[in-house]
């Protein structure tokens, strides 16, 4: 094995992104551009040099990588936790994504993954859906003229990736929806996202309440950001998009 990928950072001790005690591999690079995203540290797929000199982006082998990983295995087994592949989007790098679940996989870890949905399905079903335990995958935006303004690209992928794995998974896929007021809020949308978990007879879904401590990240790297909203979402707003799911 001589792929290398490109990762921006390593989380140890995560409780939030699977079960148990996790490891989540920040993958480099994304094919969408939403205008409130996160971590824009890991939207372009080259390594980059903020503000103050710091270097953003480390290219590893999977061999690298996973003895990285695996120091944690105790913890992972002990409690039912694992590594979590996220990003940017990790399925940029589907290849090395892959090869280091399969490493992962031969040592007996749970393996999860935090996907935009974008990619492409075919490749993903052969080369990385076997060494899954887990997805989490997001649902941003349904209308495509919307999802192209805020996201950068229509959301017709995203939802053919989300009905098939609806249709072929045999592992647990956990739709989360991102609240981003003023964008995803919206009743049409949250209308429709319930309406197409209902075509699965699942209205289960993780709420994601926005969260506005990543905008110190642009300035970080010389880029104003188009989105600017400085405050948490109140308890009231966040039961107003609840309701659409239970009703």
């Amino acid at each position: 094995m001589n792929k290398k990928g490109l990762i921006f950072d390593i989380k140890r001790n995560s409780s939030e992104d699977g079960p148990g005690i996790r490891t989540t591999v920040f993958f480099k690079g994304c094919p969408l551009s939403c205008i409130w995203c996160q971590n824009p540290e890991g939207k372009n797929f080259k390594p980059e040099v903020d503000k103050e000199g710091r270097a953003i982006g480390q290219w590893y082998t999977v061999e690298e990588l996973s003895y990285r990983l695996l120091q944690d295995k105790s913890f992972f087994l002990s409690t039912g936790g694992g590594v979590t592949l996220s990003g940017g989007e990790a399925m940029m790098q589907m290849d090395f994504a892959s090869e280091l679940l399969q490493e992962l996989k031969k040592k007996g870890i749970h393996t999860a993954l935090e996907t935009s949905g974008f990619f492409y399905y075919p490749n993903f079903r052969e080369k990385v859906l076997p060494w899954l335990d887990l997805i989490y995958f997001d649902i941003k935006i349904i209308d495509i003229v919307a999802s192209k303004k805020y996201c950068g690209s229509s959301s017709e992928r995203i939802l053919d990736n989300f009905s098939h794995l609806m249709s072929e998974a045999i592992i647990p896929v956990m739709p989360r929806v991102p609240l981003i007021p003023g964008i995803t809020t919206s009743k049409e949308n949250l209308q429709a996202i319930a309406k197409i978990l209902d075509q699965y007879n699942d209205k289960s879904c993780s709420l994601m309440p926005y969260n506005p401590l990543w905008q110190d990240k642009p300035q970080q790297l010389g880029i104003t950001p188009t989105y600017r909203n400085e405050g948490f979402m109140s308890l009231e707003e966040q039961k107003a998009c609840i309701q659409y799911f239970t009703n």
